[in-house]
């Protein structure tokens, strides 16, 4: 019998297990450095709250997620977002993302003129962008400077960037455009510019984004989403899951691989998928091979959910991020009870905000305290909000969400045929590929699984 070994018991490595124990005549072994599965995922039922210190949804667009979801039977589980307008913080102020907006970006010109976030030259020069002409990119190039030549900076530092950083927690002056959101590319080559090229941001994959007509894109699970994490240990041999395994090296040998552990132990296996972030790579395998994501950074985060007894006087809304003209512990807040009403007493309110991104360190030496200060004070001076909390869960992710820098789907490549010359039969999967939502790891594992399949029954002809 054949033997595979997965590194990391995140969701990218239980989708990995999960996966390969379809196949007859396949041991798999998974091994966890932490005392617990999950990775990220976490949720804390308290007080009649349901928090979720990790993440909280994930888009229903990519079918990845939801084929799983129901595959494991939690399809009735399944809930979408309330829809709402969100916000952006600049200058003391909450303003709302214009109408029609598509991850930031304006398509609807009447509604850009209305809003009070930009001041009239920086609408005057967003909106020429209609008129700019486009010339096909000959190479990859960062998202800000893409944005800001087609829009100017006002309109990329109010809007864009607190958006699409958000999502990676990144720098958008370093971020790919190509490895982030190729959708922005094709748009502008077939329309020409971008407030027409995404008139229908379903035909390029993407959705509204913060506006009171957003439509309900996100999923989450009733009961939080470490549920999707139970069903998948619940259908693994609880005999093939190890907890406080780290692995610090992985040897590779006539015709098998070894597998040196922390702890002094050694295991075989015939194929290996290493379902973790770069770092993780980079530890275990030889600095040769793993070259091309040698400089390759990984963002501190953390969230800071904060339960009310009561509801606070906010504008309509899901919640607001904030711009990048000032300088703030919080880049968002999510207003729970709005976009999640299941998740909280009626009457009561829980805010989650988000914390850290690119180039910042305090987050790596501060405490839970120093945090809930921090954001409590941002609180009060962006929505006034004085009262005290019922209680702060704070989650902390250190150096966990990999950037996606100029040229990363070159480096991938050059990892992928490294890997492929010097430890064949050995796959990565993990949020430092091609996506850090959850369908994306999801569907990156089961692609790892596959490949382990094909090169095992190779090997067996």
């Amino acid at each position: 019998m054949k033997r595979v070994a997965i590194i990391g018991g995140g969701l990218s490595g239980l989708t990995a297990a999960y996966q390969l124990n379809k196949t007859n005549d396949l041991r798999v072994d998974l091994y966890e450095a932490d005392s617990r599965l999950g990775g990220k995922f976490h949720t804390v039922h308290r007080e009649g709250f349901t928090i979720e210190k990790g993440p909280d949804s994930f888009l229903a667009r990519k079918p990845a997620g939801i084929g799983l979801i129901k595959e494991l039977g939690l399809e009735d589980q399944l809930i979408a977002n309330a829809t709402g307008r969100s916000f952006i913080f600049h200058d003391k102020q909450l303003h709302p993302i214009p109408e029609g907006s598509v991850m930031g970006i304006p398509t609807d010109e009447a509604a850009l003129l209305q809003s009070e976030l930009l001041t009239a030259a920086e609408k005057e020069r967003a909106l020429q962008e209609k008129k700019r002409p486009f010339e096909p990119l000959t190479a990859d190039i960062s998202l800000g400077e893409f944005f800001e030549k087609r829009f100017g900076k006002g309109l990329v530092k109010k809007i864009v960037e607190p958006l699409l950083s958000g999502i990676y927690a990144g720098d958008i002056y370093k971020m790919s455009l190509r490895a982030t959101f190729p959708q922005f590319e094709t748009a502008i080559s077939k329309a020409g510019n971008l407030m027409e090229g995404l008139k229908t941001p379903s035909d390029v994959k993407l959705n509204t984004t913060g506006t009171k007509h957003t439509v309900g894109a996100f999923r989450t699970l009733k009961g939080g989403l470490q549920t999707l994490i139970e069903a998948l240990v619940a259908e693994l041999p609880v005999e093939q899951l190890h907890t406080d395994k780290r692995v610090i090296q992985v040897i590779k040998k006539p015709g098998a691989y070894q597998l040196l552990f922390a702890d002094g132990t050694v295991e075989t296996a015939d194929a290996v998928i290493i379902a973790a972030t770069h770092d993780v790579l980079r530890a275990i395998l030889d600095e040769e091979t793993t070259a091309p994501f040698q400089d390759q950074p990984l963002t501190t985060l953390a969230t800071v959910s904060f339960a009310y007894d009561e509801k606070a006087a906010l504008p309509q809304g899901t919640g607001y991020l904030v711009a990048r003209t000032a300088n703030y512990a919080s880049t968002a807040c999510t207003w729970v009870q709005e976009k999640w009403p299941h998740m909280v007493p009626e009457g009561k309110m829980l805010l989650r905000g988000f914390v850290g991104k690119s180039g910042d360190t305090w987050l790596e030496t501060a405490t839970d305290e120093q945090i809930i200060q921090k954001v409590l004070a941002d609180y009060q001076e962006m929505m006034g909000l004085t009262a005290q909390p019922l209680f702060a869960e704070v989650s902390r992710m250190e150096h966990a969400m990999p950037q996606y820098t100029i040229g990363h789907l070159e480096k991938l490549a050059k990892l992928e045929a490294n890997l492929a010359a010097n430890y064949p039969g050995i796959y990565y999967t993990g949020m430092s590929l091609t996506g850090v939502g959850i369908p994306d790891c999801i569907a990156n594992a089961q692609t790892a699984s596959h490949e382990v399949v094909r090169y095992l029954q190779g090997e067996l002809l």
